[in-house]
């Protein structure tokens, strides 16, 4: 099964892509040589020819050294070709997930995006690394070993040579299923392991609620969906296997035997060709077993291409998409310029109260802004409505008379998406063309400068998946330094201190009011209270927004 994603993201690098492929199917056709001189060695061995004997041990030798040779340039191209093509899709994924619309979509869990993100990528490494050049290494040995068998002996050849493209072709029968299995497989995968993940994160407050029986059952009645869909899984892929060992099993028992009746015969020519037809023979199927174990390597690949397209892998990356971690677009307005609303309105389909009824707000570059409000207020549809991702009933929003442009803006959630790699590396999604200074100037902007040099290899010291390895003041505060470094005129900030104690909020806070010296920056959060040193706020009431309290400078 080759999906057409995964090789294309295999194709973009596609000289390593084709050195891996050669070098592999190089290495394996090493054996037909070494066919050869086995049974030529085994023909003057059993004719008394000493000569002959040593000639073709030795030849054995040197092919089996180059054979080795062969096999560790292959790993090293294929780890150079899995490195870039795990780099290419992850920084795919993570802009994906770090689109606005993904950053505030309520039903994304971080246990399915950290599924996509590891397993997922990490299969996706196996499938271009091993499964595609194993497939490359069968179309073209297949035919070729056929036709050398066909020259020694036609009649083995004809067997064997149907029985191994049988063997290739038959698991395109159910192709469907298989795809139909992996999707339901990868889909329940990633279910038990949101709910882990949740379970995990908040024990505590289950233990406190009284809940953690109910999450046990929860989980429980998860992993019984996982087994039912592995069992299903493994199913299709044992009727595979049994169909492709039953069409090797028979292919090579009836090329065998009707090479050793046509030598007991006599019909058969001298003993070195019936050595080297019986050689032959399982070198046909040779590549057929080595694409089978390939192919559950890159299993798990294959399973995770849905949550990868749906993360926007494959599609050349938006400039204009405000993602908050791209380069910095050429910008609607002057930076300077402030975000305005003016008489801001929207009602959503359907529904007669408006949730926005006159919105009218300046938000300035120079001071830190926050909006608050109660839980449906409408906070996230402003937020919304700036995006870009809604549309107002009636009014303006606008930088400096220009419509707001997405790539205008950068957000930072309350849920920073952070991979496992290193601090450069999660920084570099931001701009992957920033120069170290540039980084640091980052660090330095969103406060955690003396925290990263103090870490055991200062930006490239590593970070656990979803920053579990940091606390999480820190993983703010490394999501800010990558909203910085894309260095956007607007920067939302989504209830960026709802998850921190008091010493890290206040921290998260200053760092806001640092960044805020050159850039628009809008804070929303639920209570007011969380946002000691924040210059104006504005709570959002029956939809308007009014001053509640400012801090300004006199």
């Amino acid at each position: 099964m080759v999906d057409p994603l995964l090789l294309r993201a295999s194709t973009q690098n596609r000289r390593a892509a084709l050195l891996t492929a050669a070098l592999q199917t190089t290495a394996t056709a090493s054996h037909l040589p070494q066919a050869w001189a086995l049974a030529h060695g085994l023909a003057a061995g059993v004719a008394g020819d000493t000569d002959g004997a040593v000639r073709a041990a030795v030849a054995v030798a040197g092919i089996t050294t180059a054979r080795w040779l062969l096999t560790w340039a292959q790993a090293r191209a294929a780890a150079r070709l899995g490195e870039a093509v795990r780099t290419r899709v992850r920084d795919q994924a993570l802009r994906g997930a770090l689109v606005p619309a993904a950053l505030h979509d309520p039903g994304r869990r971080d246990g399915a995006l950290r599924a996509a993100l590891v397993d997922g990528v990490d299969g996706v490494d196996a499938y271009v690394t091993r499964y595609l050049p194993a497939v490359a290494q069968a179309v073209l040995l297949v035919p070729t070993v056929t036709v050398l068998l066909t020259l020694v002996h036609p009649l083995a050849g004809l067997l064997a040579g149907t029985a191994a493209f049988t063997a290739l072709l038959a698991p395109l029968l159910w192709k469907r299923l298989v795809r139909r299995h992996s999707d339901a497989h990868w889909d329940t995968y990633e279910n038990l392991g949101s709910d882990l993940l949740e379970s995990l994160q908040g024990m505590t407050s289950l233990r406190l609620l009284g809940r953690v029986e109910r999450t046990r059952r929860r989980i429980a009645v998860r992993t019984e969906a996982l087994h039912r869909a592995t069992v299903r899984a493994m199913r299709t892929s044992l009727l595979d296997t049994a169909l492709v060992d039953l069409a090797v099993q028979g292919g090579t028992v009836a090329a065998v035997g009707v090479a050793l009746v046509s030598g007991a015969g006599g019909t058969g020519g001298p003993p070195a060709e019936l050595y080297l037809t019986l050689m032959l023979v399982s070198e046909t199927f040779r590549p057929v077993r080595e694409l089978s174990r390939a192919w559950h390597a890159g299993y798990l690949g294959v399973s995770a291409v849905p949550a990868l397209r749906a993360l926007g892998v494959g599609r050349e990356p938006d400039r204009g998409a405000g993602t908050g971690t791209g380069s910095p677009g050429d910008h609607s307005a002057p930076r300077s310029a402030p975000l305005e609303l003016q008489d801001l309105r929207f009602a959503y389909p359907g529904t007669r109260a408006p949730v926005l009824d006159g919105v009218t707000a300046t938000f300035g570059p120079g001071a830190v802004t926050a909006v608050v409000g109660p839980s449906g207020a409408g906070k996230s549809t402003l937020l919304d409505l700036v995006l870009g991702h809604l549309t107002p009933t009636s009014g303006r929003l606008h930088r400096g008379g220009r419509p707001v442009k997405p790539s205008d803006v950068a957000v930072v959630s309350q849920r920073p998406v952070l991979f496992e790699g290193t601090v450069r590396e999660n920084l570099l999604v931001a701009r992957p063309d920033a120069t170290d200074h540039d980084l640091w100037a980052a660090c330095v902007a969103a406060g955690i400068d003396e925290e990263v040099r103090r870490l055991p290899a200062g930006l490239d010291s590593r970070v656990a998946a979803a920053g579990a390895s940091l606390s999480g003041g820190q993983r703010q505060r490394l999501a800010l330094a990558r909203a910085v470094l894309s260095d956007r005129p607007v920067l939302l900030a989504d209830e960026p201190t709802s998850a921190l104690d008091a010493a890290a909020a206040a921290t998260v806070t200053t760092t806001l009011a640092r960044v805020a010296t050159d850039r628009v920056v809008v804070v929303v959060a639920h209570r007011e209270e969380s946002l000691d040193g924040v210059g104006t706020v504005l709570e959002l009431v029956d939809g308007r927004l009014a001053p509640v309290l400012d801090r300004s400078p006199a």
